[in-house]
Order: structure tokens, then C-alpha cells, then sequence
């Protein structure tokens, strides 16, 4: 298979940890964040789209997650590389790459995360002038 390539336009979001609440009743449940929430559906949306209705893959898969944010004023510099650069702050990779393989698995690209078997995850900033994105990518892995 192709692999299939998807830009999620706007800033990376990190999954957010559910909150414990008590209801009126006395039971106790997890509230998912409304930022985590509200950015896993736009992410599932987008995802749909592109996936066009196909059957889910089939086998182990590969993502790629690309999380780039909007570069800092401070890093605008005629001394600053133009293009991508290291980004070391908050969202952490692994908490973007948590809410984006819950939405690959929403968007039905995947039957469950256990499918995916290799994952890679870069944290950057944005080129000068460049746009907030989540740039990924997913392909089958071949039979070692």
C-alpha cells in the first residue's frame, strides 16, 4: 500500500489527562479535557476525509507524526535557520502522538492501537513564516 500522507492543519495538542469527577448520583468517571476532545475530532474529521471510506488496514503499521508548532518570536532571528527546527517544550511528543493514534483508531484507518508496531514522533517548530501543522504518516509494515 501507499503510504498515506495527512496534514492536520493548526497547532499540536497533547492528550490531555482525564479529571475524576463525582456525579450528583455519588459515582465517580473520567472527564477527557474539551481542548483534547474538541482537537481529536477535528483530527478524526480530517483523517476520514482523506481515508475516503476504505477498509481499515490490515496487519502491523507504521506512523509518523510530525508536530510542528509556530515558531517563537525569539527564534526569528536573520541568525535562525529558516526551516524546521528541535522543539523541546510543551506539548511533549508522546502525549501528541497519544492523541493522534486515538484518532487515526477513531477514523477507522486501524482496528486498535496494538496494530501499530513502529511509531516515530518529531517535535519542531515551524519555518519562518511557516504554519502550525500535524503532519502524518502511515504505511504497512512488510513481514521482517
Amino acid at each position: 500500500m501507499t503510504p498515506l500522507n495527512v496534514l492536520i492543519a493548526g497547532e499540536p495538542i497533547g492528550k490531555g489527562r482525564p479529571r475524576v469527577v463525582r456525579t450528583k448520583s455519588g459515582n465517580v468517571r473520567g472527564v477527557t479535557p474539551q481542548k483534547t476532545r474538541d482537537w481529536e475530532r477535528y483530527a478524526v474529521r480530517v483523517l476520514v476525509w482523506w481515508w475516503k471510506g476504505r477498509p481499515p488496514l490490515v496487519g502491523p503499521v507504521k506512523v509518523t507524526v510530525k508536530a510542528i508548532k509556530t515558531r517563537p518570536q525569539r527564534l526569528t532571528r536573520k541568525s535562525d535557520p529558516e526551516g524546521l527546527m528541535w522543539r523541546t517544550t510543551k506539548p511533549d511528543a508522546d502525549n501528541v502522538l497519544k492523541i493522534v493514534l486515538d484518532a487515526i483508531e477513531t477514523a477507522g484507518i486501524v482496528t486498535g492501537d496494538q496494530q501499530v508496531a513502529r511509531v516515530e514522533c518529531h517535535s519542531l517548530y515551524a519555518e519562518k513564516g511557516g504554519r502550525p501543522r500535524v503532519e502524518v504518516t502511515i504505511e504497512t509494515l512488510e513481514e521482517l
